[in-house]
């Protein structure tokens, strides 16, 4: 298991529990909430429900209710999810898992029949690596300072290679929190985010927290770190009890077989991957001999997707959320103004543009067209 920090890795499924509130369902996907205020020109306190001296007064109700942040964020995965079913993968760094299980989205699942062909596409495009989620605490209910802006979580020592496997929580919670920067320094590890990020309790009313009475913002956080755990790539299934080493099948019981395997990727853009009968052990794919002819499906586990998004994605996906919603998320002028843009229908259309799958508004049209631009195109394997 690769090192972290403080605590222990365990490879894990994407989700182990059932979500019980808004906070447990909240987590950062392909455009963040805090990145959307900002394209729409909105002020980020004012869009978490926070007030500040000097604050800037729209012409409207000023703060944002958690609500709204749901709808629009409702909005966003519906959007995300549009795209990348067209482009083929996914649009932030996802795990695609291969073992069929009641949490696991069934968009994400990579179960395939064998066949006689090897190499194999994965069903996503853009593979980061084979392997299954995993986390570690890195520290639990971490202190928020807040004599400075942004917010300082840390220095605390510990262990990472990626700094990009840090993320941060709400306290016991699945909801994230993103950071404004993180550095990593001589084994020390610190983090910066706005104050107006860590509201405690978000609002469930139009009534702003006081941006200077620091009891209104979480007083500790979790620091995890989220990585890859290779030791978890493909499984070979015979759907019935076969021996792998004598190319048997067992003539009683009711019961499949199973083979680790290991995925070599021979193309991580277009997702083109070979897979060896193998065992894993130390950090090293060992391949084993094996009657490959009586495996008729196999599961697929990697990582796969961008990144970094860039500003043409990142806008066209609120473009589209906004063309999937049935009303503004905000009566303020300068929100009305982009949700009216993206909902806009014209009165004379293409034929093309009558059967887009998005929908028929300007925002959809938009949208589809990048998506299209940036599909792959996947090669057949015989």
């Amino acid at each position: 298991m690769p090192g972290s920090g403080s605590g222990s890795g365990t490879p894990i499924p994407p989700i182990t529990t059932t979500p019980t509130s808004m906070l447990d369902t909240l987590s950062i996907q392909a455009l963040s909430l805090p990145e959307y205020a900002s394209i729409i020109g909105y002020d980020e306190c004012a869009f978490f429900g926070v007030s500040y001296d000097g604050q800037i007064e729209y012409d409207c109700r000023m703060f944002w209710t958690e609500y709204q942040r749901m709808d629009v964020y409702r909005a966003l995965m519906e959007a995300q999810q549009l795209m990348e079913d067209v482009v083929g993968y996914p649009l932030c760094p996802t795990w695609i898992v291969g073992q069929r299980d009641e949490f696991v989205e069934h968009r994400y699942l990579d179960e395939q029949e064998l066949g006689k062909s090897n190499p194999l596409l994965t069903r996503w495009g853009f593979v980061i690596a084979p392997g299954v989620r995993a986390e570690s605490t890195i520290q639990a209910s971490a202190t928020v300072t807040y004599d400075t802006e942004p917010a300082v979580v840390g220095p605390f020592a510990t262990t990472i290679n990626n700094i990009a496997e840090v993320k941060v929580y709400y306290p016991g919670s699945d909801r994230e929190i993103t950071p404004f920067r993180m550095t990593y320094t001589g084994g020390n590890l610190t983090i910066y985010i706005p104050r107006c990020r860590l509201v405690d309790t978000p609002n469930m009313t139009d009534s702003g927290y006081d941006y200077t009475d620091t009891d209104n913002f979480l007083a500790a956080v979790d620091v995890k770190r989220i990585y890859n755990d290779p030791s978890t790539g493909a499984t070979l299934v015979a759907p019935h009890q076969c021996s792998g080493g004598g190319c048997t099948c067992s003539t009683v019981g009711c019961s499949e077989y199973t083979q680790t395997a290991c995925m070599y990727t021979r193309d991580k853009r277009l997702g083109i991957v070979d897979i060896v009968p193998a065992t894993y052990s130390s950090g090293v794919w060992t391949r084993v001999v094996n009657c490959t002819y009586n495996y008729e499906i196999v599961r697929l586990n990697y990582q796969a997707g961008l990144r970094v998004l860039d500003t043409t994605m990142k806008s066209a996906l609120v473009r589209l959320a906004h063309a999937r919603m049935a009303a503004e998320p905000c009566g303020c002028t300068i929100v009305q103004r982009l949700w009216e843009r993206d909902r806009k229908t014209p009165d004379v259309m293409s034929r093309e543009r009558l059967n887009c799958p998005f929908g028929l508004s300007e925002g959809a049209w938009t949208a589809y067209k990048v998506a299209q631009s940036r599909r792959i195109v996947r090669p057949r394997i015989l």
